[in-house]
């Protein structure tokens, strides 16, 4: 086999460990793109065994050494993802005996940065944005719908857009994410306004977005010409029209509302594993990054708790 047809191999390796479909599709992305690298730097290797050290170590020198599209270098975190890719595809050939050593074990990751959405609408912001959506039409319907149902939950774009009508208990006012982020499985509440407003769009909107046609997705949301929603879709469109009734700085994103309701919950007193819980993360660590301490708040809660602050120093 030659290189791209073990890297189709490992794409059918990830799926059959239950990737889930864009990390799948990004690992194999980043390994062909390594494989672009040998092709233009290293014409004489052909197959996996061939690659050395040396030449991953200068793979990692080329990938941190590159611009963007905007002429800016790659952030980190992308960084990571191109490394991680290839690592998790030799430790695959490793696996099945392609290789007998991994050249990757050169790889240093790059330190993986705590950056966030710049802006990040509080709770009042969020509650204007949502009135200024008013639901008159079908899209208009789904837009407020989508906006409640994010705002509510914090699920990820995909797991928004893989939403099926049948994964939404309107009654009981709760959302079943089938395989979100690792495969995994997990139910959240939806609370009383995403549910009136998904029960408002299923009602009157959805089926006119429909069109009258005789194969229904089954998605919960679907577009203007009644097709199920991407990731890059719903920000373009959905999000593009809301940021267009909002006066002011306030632009926002499926993520930035993410973000929102995780800082919310914890700012107001939410233990941070109910939140990690809610958004699918499976480390506290990473549900950390939307904590906002701020040195007043700190210095509040020490002289309100500390058991040193609770007799005056004499």
């Amino acid at each position: 086999m030659n290189l791209q047809e073990h890297i189709t191999a490992f794409g059918e390796h990830l799926e059959a460990k239950s990737f889930s479909p864009r990390t799948v599709e990004a690992y194999t992305r980043h390994a062909r793109e390594f494989a672009g690298f040998l092709g233009r730097y290293y014409p004489r290797i052909r197959r996996p065994n061939e690659v050395s050290r040396e030449i991953v170590d200068d793979y990692q020198q080329f990938v941190r050494s590159s611009k963007n599209r905007d002429g800016r270098p790659p952030a980190n975190t992308t960084l990571r993802l191109k490394l991680t890719a290839l690592k998790a595809f030799f430790a695959f050939l490793l696996e099945r005996d392609v290789v007998l050593r991994d050249p990757t074990s050169v790889i240093v990751a790059p330190r993986e940065e705590q950056r966030l959405s710049r802006r990040v609408p509080n709770d009042e912001e969020m509650r204007e944005i949502l009135d200024a959506v008013q639901p008159h039409d079908p899209v208009s319907m789904r837009d407020r719908a989508i906006l409640e149902l994010f705002y509510a939950s914090g699920i990820r774009t995909s797991e928004l857009c893989d939403l099926k009508i049948s994964e939404v208990d309107l009654k009981e006012q709760t959302a079943t994410i089938v395989r979100g982020k690792g495969g995994k499985t997990r139910i959240v509440p939806i609370g009383q306004y995403a549910a009136h407003y998904i029960g408002l769009y299923l009602e009157k909107g959805r089926k006119r977005l429909l069109q009258g046609k005789r194969d229904d997705p089954g998605n919960l949301f679907l577009t203007s010409s009644g097709t199920p929603y991407s990731r890059k879709t719903i920000n373009r469109s959905v999000m593009g029209r809301v940021n267009k009734l909002v006066a002011g700085d306030r632009r926002i994103t499926c993520y930035s509302v993410r973000h929102s309701v995780a800082s919310t919950l914890i700012a107001h007193g939410v233990d941070i594993a109910y939140v990690a819980q809610l958004l699918g993360h499976t480390s506290l660590q990473t549900t950390q990054r939307y904590l906002k301490i701020e040195i007043g708040d700190l210095k509040r809660m020490h002289s309100l708790y500390h058991p040193r602050e609770q007799n005056p120093c004499r």
